[in-house]
């Protein structure tokens, strides 16, 4: 069967510990397909400076997110567990060996299947039931998934038999575009998650707030690492100029 990973962050361009080895051994990179997805962000990471990075939401998507193929088929529990935990790897690098979530409820990854009746979708949900893993919504108790299936461009299903996903403990209240656009400009450095996510596709519905924001704010980064990002504000500044059209 084939399965994917659903990459809404830093998973796909963070050079650091764990995550080059992850894709270059585990993942189809150049096979990776833009896909609709609900997500935002909206967890304060205190290895980040205590800036934002992304949550998946329920319902329907109103972002973009990366869906990246698995090298390898998934045929038994123990394939897909191999590549949970690669990713849970990849996502927690000081996690326990053969872990596929957070010993509390920080994180973990989640599976959907694209046949429900599929028998890797019970082993999988017992599984989470025999370790006691703790789920961190979008997932549930089970272990699934609890958002729509991604979708292409063209609002077709992406065309894969099990997606897998880390999901993490979100904020509570949800930050604003504000709070979130003054996180990254009270530091220099972590910014880079935004601009990073822009320039490859990971979008939400709160970038053009958050990038007008940053701009009205004019933080030192915006000259210093101007050339960096250059290809993520091009797009933000055209999105930004773009007309608006009035619904008649």
């Amino acid at each position: 069967m084939r399965c994917a990973i659903l990459i809404i962050g830093s998973l796909w361009w963070d050079e650091e510990k764990e995550r080059p080895k992850w894709r270059s051994e585990r993942l189809d990179a150049d096979a990776h397909q833009t896909v609709k997805a609900r997500i935002r962000y909206g967890r304060k990471s205190g290895s980040r400076s205590n800036t934002y990075t992304m949550v998946l939401d329920k319902g329907p998507g109103d972002g973009t997110a990366l869906l990246v193929p698995c090298k390898k088929s998934v045929d038994t529990i123990d394939d897909l567990l191999a590549e949970a935990r690669a990713l849970w790897k990849a996502e927690a690098p000081t996690a326990a060996k053969n872990a596929i979530s957070a010993k509390s409820e920080w994180g973990c990854v989640g599976a959907m299947f694209r046949n429900g009746d599929a028998p890797l979708k019970k082993c999988w949900s017992d599984h989470y039931h025999a370790e006691k893993l703790h789920a961190v919504a979008p997932t549930n108790d089970k272990g699934l998934l609890d958002i729509t299936w991604p979708q292409t461009s063209d609002d077709d299903d992406a065309n894969f038999d099990i997606i897998l996903a880390t999901t993490n403990q979100a904020d509570a209240p949800p930050p604003c575009a504000k709070m979130i656009a003054k996180a990254w400009t009270d530091q220099c450095g972590h910014e880079n998650y935004f601009f990073n996510n822009v320039r490859d596709g990971i979008r939400t519905a709160d970038d053009l707030s958050i990038w007008k924001a940053i701009e009205t704010a004019s933080p030192c980064f915006l000259e210093k690492k101007k050339a960096q990002y250059a290809d993520a504000t091009k797009t933000l500044c055209g999105e930004a100029s773009a007309p608006t059209t009035t619904a008649k």
